[in-house]
């Protein structure tokens, strides 16, 4: 299994890095170009693999990885290489390092493979390496510089990769943080192979949703903590290119929504394992961040169309439209430029080194602590949602939130859970949410108009008759808080597979 960080850097500061006094002189300079390979339909991307045949000292290497998992930053991947007699793939030795392992063996075993394989793009790299020892772990760092090319488009890579040779996984962060004292450093969360593949595909950056968490029946509390957090990371950290590079909202809703489900599970985690406050400051920091921007966006795309301009007045509420547009532009480039921020970076690798760190120390099953954690976010619930007032629209809030933190809770351990019982259980939870955040959201649109009132004046009318107009309809579109108290109170938890 290879386990390593995977760290982007702007090209002026290579010579920094050569210059480093962590690092000294390189062991030794490669020059290294790999092409990988796959069917024309991605058979081999399709089951989660990559295919690569590159030549170093003069010899040609053969390399599949597969599998593994990403957790902030950490790539952890199988990985089978050997020599081969060519710069084509030998799928018969590939087959001889791979073994017994069935799942793998069947991958290659796909009718015309062979046959069917050809180079889709070309990683060319000058590489600097280092080896060294950091408070007792022997890792392998190195400077990678060049490109990634298809069919004459490239695609720039400078980045430091920092693999495990012996030791602890989080000597990994707490050496890519001594780094980042100096070297304005970001986490990379792709490899090369799949920046290689976003040049074949063409497709941008999608938004990334969280995953279905799979937890044995079985698992112990230790495996169950970095699983949880890993998953609320890994839809963060697979949104930021995106947030940083496109303007589609719907990225930066995924990835505030992970940052959501983060603190909801450091939230659940903390009787047993309490995060350190300046570790939650700095999540909170980014959940505000991200918060802001997404809030304009609802704001544009959402709220204020359902405002209807006064007769003869379109031209005021295009204006208002268009200056709410220009803040909602203002704060995702805010947003973008947290994410490219030392503090982000930090805030990555602390919670990486803290969540390795931590887990050794839990003890007992996982089911055991969701059944009583569950147990205890069902009746804070309850809880709330009786002293739901009309007179109080923040009990309503309230209660959203539990409900919110409720769902996270049972999607986290959902796999230890009677299916049935469960989708009943989110279904109505997602429901209340969805009723209740809808009144939260004309609550949030009043007072960004507010704001924006307070910086145009010249749109002080416009925004005055578009507060009043939504004020108007979240009074005729109330939630029916007796409603949703009569469904949460006939809830039932869902019962444990075992």
């Amino acid at each position: 299994m290879e386990v390593e960080l995977k760290l982007l850097l702007p090209p002026e500061h290579n010579e920094h890095v050569l210059r480093h006094p962590l690092l000294g002189e390189p062991a030794r300079v490669q020059h290294l170009a790999a092409r990988y390979f796959d069917t024309p339909d991605l058979h081999l991307l399709r089951h989660g693999a990559g295919l690569r045949v590159r030549k170093v000292d003069g010899e040609w290497i053969q390399t599949m990885k597969a599998g593994g998992s990403v957790q902030s930053g950490l790539h952890s991947r199988n990985e089978w290489e050997g020599p081969v007699d060519r710069a084509w793939p030998r799928l018969g030795k590939l087959r001889k390092l791979i073994g017994d392992d069935e799942h793998w063996l069947s991958l290659l075993a796909a009718a015309n493979l062979k046959e069917g394989l050809e180079p889709l793009f070309l990683v060319d790299v000058q590489r600097h390496l280092w080896e060294l020892e950091s408070e007792g772990n022997r890792i392998e760092v190195a400077l990678d510089i060049g490109h990634i090319e298809r069919q004459g488009r490239q695609l720039a890579v400078n980045e430091i990769e920092l693999e495990l040779k012996d030791g602890d996984p989080a000597g990994l962060y707490t050496f890519a943080l001594q780094l980042l004292d100096d070297l304005p450093l970001r986490l990379s969360n792709i490899n090369k192979a799949q920046r290689g593949y976003l040049l074949v595909r063409e497709t941008g950056h999608a938004p990334f949703r969280a995953q279905a968490l799979a937890l044995d029946a079985d698992a112990s509390l230790a495996a169950a903590f970095p699983a949880v957090l890993g998953n609320c990371l890994e839809q963060i950290q697979r949104n930021e290119v995106a947030v940083v590079e496109g303007s589609d909202p719907e990225t930066l809703h995924q990835m505030r929504v992970g940052v959501r489900r983060l603190r909801s599970a450091l939230k659940l985690f903390e009787p047993v394992a309490p995060c350190p406050p300046a570790l939650l400051e700095d999540v909170r920091w980014l959940g505000e961040q991200l918060g802001a921007a997404r809030d304009w966006d609802v704001l544009v795309s959402s709220t204020l169309s359902r405002v209807a301009a006064q007769p003869g007045d379109g031209n005021a509420m295009m204006e208002l439209q268009a200056l709410a547009l220009d803040t909602a532009h203002a704060r995702r480039s805010a947003a973008a430029q947290a994410v490219l921020s030392p503090r982000y970076t930090r805030l990555m690798l602390t919670l990486g080194a803290w969540m390795l760190q931590t887990a050794p120390l839990l003890n007992g099953a996982a089911a055991d602590f969701s059944r009583q954690t569950l147990r205890h976010q069902h009746k804070s619930l309850l809880k709330r949602a009786r002293r739901m007032s009309d007179d109080d629209p923040a009990s309503a809030h309230r209660t959203r939130i539990a409900a919110k933190r409720g769902r996270y809770a049972l999607e986290f351990f959902h796999a230890l859970y009677r299916r049935k019982g469960t989708r009943a259980y989110l279904k109505t939870l997602a429901a209340v949410q969805e009723e209740l955040g809808q009144h939260n959201d004309l609550v949030v649109a009043a007072e960004l108009l507010r704001e924006l009132a307070l910086r145009h004046p010249q749109a002080a009318a416009a925004t005055q008759f578009a507060r009043g107009y939504l004020v108007a309809q979240q009074a005729a579109q109330s939630a029916d808080l007796d409603d949703i108290r009569s469904r949460l109170h006939a809830l039932r938890l869902p019962q444990s597979r075992h």
